[in-house]
């Protein structure tokens, strides 16, 4: 199995359980959904899917974003 196979699998699942971490109000899910989004870009850039590339990148930096708000909402 290629190891781009193997990253984008993991990718996947990390992404699946940010989403249940939001659903439960944690803010880890937004690092998870951060390493999930930034992870699936590295893949689409190595298979030149440059739209779903920036996209993946777009919604990284939406759960850094995400995690700075909440940060300043619990101090």
């Amino acid at each position: 199995m290629p190891i781009k196979t193997i990253i984008e699998i993991f990718s996947a699942l990390l992404i699946l359980v940010g989403f249940e971490l939001f659903n439960r109000r944690h803010i880890k899910a937004f690092t998870i959904m951060a390493v999930g989004q930034f992870l699936a870009m590295i893949v689409c850039i190595v298979a030149s899917l440059w739209f779903l590339a920036f996209m993946h990148l777009v919604n990284f930096l939406m759960q850094i974003r995400g995690w700075y708000k909440w940060q300043s909402k619990t101090v």
